[in-house]
């Protein structure tokens, strides 16, 4: 609204004055409306990234949440009002704002984000990389026959502690060519970053399944779980309209069919 507002101030002021009503503008100066408005396009960015619904977002949320916090910090050119606004809003950011394991799972199987820069801690960097390895090994038991399993079990050798990465550039493998073909996580952290612009991630690992099957597949479960409740929301207020009083008997297989069609053709 405040947007709407600042693209047609001369047009309302305008109309206010042909009225003899342009004191109602008197408490908002058409400079500060448009500094609020382009205070808050960051935010609502934001919102419309991780709300989406037909891409994954999960991976976004540290992406954002480091943006927004870039976005809060004082500047000199900010008078008094936007210099409390953002430190009231930063301050309520950090609060109500964390960053998951999950989340950093997200971002390190999205191969333009693995290097995790966002992560201050080098510690987290080598946190993600273990449970990597580790959901990685729990795949192979469970496909693993139980023959297989207890023979893998008693001849495994101590699981060695993966060295700490300071980022995808900076990465240098210092084990044999042997366990280089058998860590799996290893070859993904080296393998080189995409760099198109309209990259898609879900088509990406869809390529590089064969190369790397198990990381694939929990790429596949941890990029499927979305970093807002938004879309869901939408479809449970899509079916309040659906199931009325008067269309109380649909079947619930044609409730789905009409959110189904409903969330994919509103765009056409």
């Amino acid at each position: 609204m405040l947007e709407s507002i600042s693209c047609q101030y001369e047009d309302v002021h305008a109309l206010l004055l042909e009225r003899g009503e342009e004191g109602r503008l008197n408490d908002l100066r058409e400079d500060t409306l448009k500094a609020m408005v382009m205070f808050l396009q960051r935010f609502k960015e934001a919102t419309k990234a991780l709300e989406a619904s037909k891409t994954p977002t999960l991976h976004l949320t540290a992406v954002w949440l480091d943006r927004l916090k870039r976005h809060l910090q004082p500047s000199s050119t900010d008078n008094l009002t936007f210099s409390s606004l953002k430190a009231k809003c930063l301050r309520i950011l950090v609060e109500k704002y964390e960053i998951h394991l999950l989340h950093k799972l997200a971002m390190f199987l999205h191969p333009k984000l693995k290097s995790l820069k966002l992560l201050v801690e080098e510690h987290s960097m080598e946190t993600v990389h273990n449970e990597v390895r580790r959901l990685v090994n729990d795949i192979k038991e469970r496909r693993a026959s139980p023959t297989q399993r207890v023979a893998t079990v008693s001849s495994a050798p101590p699981e060695k502690r993966a060295r700490q990465s300071e980022g995808l550039s900076d990465v240098e493998d210092s084990s044999s060519s042997d366990e280089c073909t058998q860590d799996e996580v290893s070859a993904y952290i080296d393998f080189k970053s995409p760099r198109e612009e309209n990259f898609d991630v879900l088509s990406w690992w869809k390529e590089h399944a064969t190369r790397f099957p198990n990381v694939a597949h929990i790429a596949r479960s941890i990029l499927s779980i979305p970093a807002s409740s938004a879309a869901s929301e939408r479809d449970f207020s899509t079916a309040g309209f659906v199931v009325s009083e008067r269309r109380s008997q649909l079947k619930p297989g044609t409730v789905d069919d009409i959110l189904f069609l409903h969330s994919n053709l509103k765009k056409h």
